[in-house]
């Protein structure tokens, strides 16, 4: 029987070589060049974008759903990159 792990960034339950190929793959692919790149600009439109007074909930909740998936990206990118050293 595979072993699982608890905690998993983004909360799911994997094996931990499923965990550890999610980092590597995410790591391949935002960790340098037109990936690392791409990711600034994903930061950019998410993370780094303010909202003002007033917007609606639906927008703010689209928001915030799209941050959250940019800070899985960066932390398994972070993960990845810390597993390869």
């Amino acid at each position: 029987m595979k072993e699982r792990i608890n905690a998993s960034i983004d909360g799911r339950m994997y094996p931990k070589e499923v965990d550890k190929d999610l980092n590597s793959k995410a790591n391949g692919i935002f960790g340098s060049g037109i990936g690392k790149d791409f990711l600034q600009y994903l930061e950019s439109i998410t993370t780094n974008s303010i909202h003002p007074a007033g917007t609606a909930i639906e927008t703010l909740a689209h928001a915030e759903g799209a941050r959250w998936i940019v800070a899985v990206i960066k932390k398994r990118n972070e993960l990845g990159r810390k597993q390869s050293e």
